[in-house]
Protein backbone atom coordinates (compact mmCIF):
# COMPACT_ATOMS: atom_id res chain seq x y z
CA UNK A 1 0.00 0.00 0.00
CA UNK A 2 2.86 2.72 1.05
CA UNK A 3 4.97 1.57 -2.81
CA UNK A 4 1.28 2.13 -4.42
CA UNK A 5 1.01 5.64 -2.96
CA UNK A 6 5.02 6.73 -3.33
CA UNK A 7 4.34 5.53 -7.13
CA UNK A 8 1.00 7.85 -7.09
CA UNK A 9 2.84 10.74 -5.79
CA UNK A 10 5.98 10.20 -8.45
CA UNK A 11 3.12 10.33 -11.14
CA UNK A 12 0.52 13.36 -9.62
CA UNK A 13 4.53 15.16 -9.60
CA UNK A 14 5.45 14.02 -13.10
CA UNK A 15 2.31 15.15 -14.46
CA UNK A 16 2.39 18.88 -13.03
CA UNK A 17 5.66 19.29 -13.98
CA UNK A 18 4.19 18.09 -17.50
CA UNK A 19 1.84 20.86 -17.38
CA UNK A 20 4.62 23.68 -16.84
CA UNK A 21 5.35 25.99 -19.66
CA UNK A 22 7.33 28.63 -18.52
CA UNK A 23 4.87 30.92 -19.54
CA UNK A 24 2.95 32.49 -16.67
CA UNK A 25 0.47 35.05 -17.06
CA UNK A 26 0.90 38.60 -17.84
CA UNK A 27 -0.43 41.30 -16.46
CA UNK A 28 -3.32 41.59 -19.31
CA UNK A 29 -6.61 42.25 -18.13
CA UNK A 30 -10.20 42.05 -19.83
CA UNK A 31 -9.15 39.74 -22.89
CA UNK A 32 -12.45 38.82 -24.96
CA UNK A 33 -13.48 35.55 -25.06
CA UNK A 34 -12.58 33.33 -27.24
CA UNK A 35 -8.71 34.31 -26.88
CA UNK A 36 -5.44 33.49 -25.70
CA UNK A 37 -2.75 35.68 -24.81
CA UNK A 38 0.35 34.58 -24.72
CA UNK A 39 2.63 37.75 -22.93
CA UNK A 40 6.01 37.59 -22.39
CA UNK A 41 7.70 35.61 -18.97
CA UNK A 42 6.42 37.38 -15.95
CA UNK A 43 9.63 39.40 -13.73
CA UNK A 44 10.33 38.78 -10.20
CA UNK A 45 7.62 40.27 -8.08
CA UNK A 46 9.69 43.54 -7.13
CA UNK A 47 9.97 43.90 -10.71
CA UNK A 48 6.59 43.62 -11.43
CA UNK A 49 5.48 46.18 -8.42
CA UNK A 50 8.11 49.05 -9.23
CA UNK A 51 6.72 48.88 -13.02
CA UNK A 52 3.04 48.43 -11.66
CA UNK A 53 3.90 52.10 -9.16
CA UNK A 54 4.80 53.67 -12.81
CA UNK A 55 1.63 53.04 -14.39
CA UNK A 56 -0.25 56.31 -14.82
CA UNK A 57 -3.85 54.88 -12.91
CA UNK A 58 -3.76 51.73 -11.01
CA UNK A 59 -4.25 48.40 -12.45
CA UNK A 60 -7.37 47.81 -10.86
CA UNK A 61 -8.97 51.03 -12.77
CA UNK A 62 -7.72 49.79 -16.34
CA UNK A 63 -10.97 47.78 -17.00
CA UNK A 64 -13.01 50.90 -16.25
CA UNK A 65 -10.85 53.29 -18.38
CA UNK A 66 -11.12 51.19 -21.37
CA UNK A 67 -14.48 51.30 -21.32
CA UNK A 68 -14.62 54.56 -21.99
CA UNK A 69 -11.50 55.21 -23.84
CA UNK A 70 -12.55 53.01 -26.53
CA UNK A 71 -15.86 52.06 -28.14
CA UNK A 72 -16.66 49.45 -25.77
CA UNK A 73 -19.68 46.27 -26.04
CA UNK A 74 -22.51 49.05 -26.36
CA UNK A 75 -20.98 50.31 -29.78
CA UNK A 76 -23.04 48.79 -32.87
CA UNK A 77 -20.62 46.30 -34.69
CA UNK A 78 -18.21 45.59 -31.67
CA UNK A 79 -16.81 42.58 -31.61
CA UNK A 80 -13.54 42.55 -29.48
CA UNK A 81 -11.49 44.10 -26.84
CA UNK A 82 -8.35 44.28 -25.24
CA UNK A 83 -7.29 45.82 -21.90
CA UNK A 84 -4.32 46.20 -19.53
CA UNK A 85 -0.69 47.41 -19.47
CA UNK A 86 3.08 46.20 -20.74
CA UNK A 87 6.38 46.93 -19.08
CA UNK A 88 10.20 45.97 -19.96
CA UNK A 89 10.02 43.90 -16.92
CA UNK A 90 6.88 41.99 -17.35
CA UNK A 91 5.08 41.52 -20.85
CA UNK A 92 6.90 43.84 -22.79
CA UNK A 93 5.40 41.70 -25.36
CA UNK A 94 2.39 40.41 -26.24
CA UNK A 95 0.35 38.22 -28.64
CA UNK A 96 -3.19 37.64 -28.42
CA UNK A 97 -5.19 35.67 -30.35
CA UNK A 98 -8.95 36.22 -31.72
CA UNK A 99 -9.75 32.59 -33.08
CA UNK A 100 -13.12 32.93 -33.57
CA UNK A 101 -12.91 36.30 -34.95
CA UNK A 102 -14.78 36.45 -38.61
CA UNK A 103 -13.11 37.27 -41.89
CA UNK A 104 -14.22 40.82 -42.64
CA UNK A 105 -12.78 44.93 -42.16
CA UNK A 106 -12.53 46.04 -38.70
CA UNK A 107 -11.83 49.52 -37.35
CA UNK A 108 -9.70 49.29 -34.84
CA UNK A 109 -9.25 51.85 -32.15
CA UNK A 110 -6.65 51.94 -29.75
CA UNK A 111 -5.30 53.99 -26.28
CA UNK A 112 -2.33 54.26 -24.46
CA UNK A 113 -1.12 55.86 -21.68
CA UNK A 114 1.71 56.53 -20.55
CA UNK A 115 5.49 57.25 -21.27
CA UNK A 116 6.39 53.94 -23.10
CA UNK A 117 5.63 53.57 -26.71
CA UNK A 118 3.51 50.62 -27.80
CA UNK A 119 3.75 48.95 -31.64
CA UNK A 120 0.61 47.05 -32.99
CA UNK A 121 0.17 44.98 -35.43
CA UNK A 122 -2.64 42.87 -37.00
CA UNK A 123 -3.13 39.38 -39.37
CA UNK A 124 -4.97 36.45 -39.66
CA UNK A 125 -3.76 33.41 -37.46
CA UNK A 126 -0.35 32.19 -38.37
CA UNK A 127 0.42 35.35 -40.76
CA UNK A 128 2.93 37.87 -40.83
CA UNK A 129 1.18 41.33 -40.04
CA UNK A 130 -1.43 42.80 -42.50
CA UNK A 131 -1.89 45.68 -40.78
CA UNK A 132 0.87 48.18 -38.94
CA UNK A 133 3.18 48.34 -37.43
CA UNK A 134 0.68 51.17 -36.20
CA UNK A 135 2.66 53.41 -32.85
CA UNK A 136 0.66 54.45 -30.01
CA UNK A 137 2.58 57.03 -28.08
CA UNK A 138 -0.08 58.59 -25.48
CA UNK A 139 -2.97 59.28 -27.75
CA UNK A 140 -6.05 56.95 -28.88
CA UNK A 141 -5.74 56.49 -32.71
CA UNK A 142 -8.05 54.51 -35.23
CA UNK A 143 -6.60 52.04 -38.06
CA UNK A 144 -8.28 49.24 -40.07
CA UNK A 145 -7.71 45.65 -40.30
CA UNK A 146 -8.83 43.19 -42.93
CA UNK A 147 -9.00 39.85 -42.88
CA UNK A 148 -9.97 37.16 -45.62
CA UNK A 149 -9.95 34.15 -42.98
CA UNK A 150 -11.86 33.39 -39.59
CA UNK A 151 -9.47 34.39 -37.31
CA UNK A 152 -7.08 37.22 -36.17
CA UNK A 153 -3.76 37.86 -34.32
CA UNK A 154 -3.46 41.39 -32.53
CA UNK A 155 0.79 41.95 -31.31
CA UNK A 156 2.07 44.38 -29.18
CA UNK A 157 5.67 45.16 -28.23
CA UNK A 158 6.75 48.10 -25.66
CA UNK A 159 9.59 50.13 -25.66
CA UNK A 160 9.85 51.72 -22.42
CA UNK A 161 7.86 52.91 -20.00
CA UNK A 162 5.58 50.83 -18.46
CA UNK A 163 1.67 51.96 -20.28
CA UNK A 164 -1.57 51.04 -20.06
CA UNK A 165 -3.66 49.95 -23.78
CA UNK A 166 -6.92 49.40 -24.44
CA UNK A 167 -7.82 47.92 -27.79
CA UNK A 168 -11.55 47.95 -29.22
CA UNK A 169 -12.52 46.00 -32.63
CA UNK A 170 -15.46 47.57 -34.44
CA UNK A 171 -16.61 45.26 -37.93
CA UNK A 172 -17.86 47.44 -40.52
CA UNK A 173 -17.67 45.02 -43.66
Amino acid sequence: MRRAATIGLILVAGLALAGCTGEPAGPAVGSPSPSASTPAPTAAPDRADADEALLPMPVDEIKDWAATAVPNSDADGYSAGLSGWLSENTSAHQRSTLTSQQAGTYQAQLACRGDGIITVSASELDEEPAAGPIVCENVTIAFDITTTATGMQILMDLEGAPTIYALSLQQIS
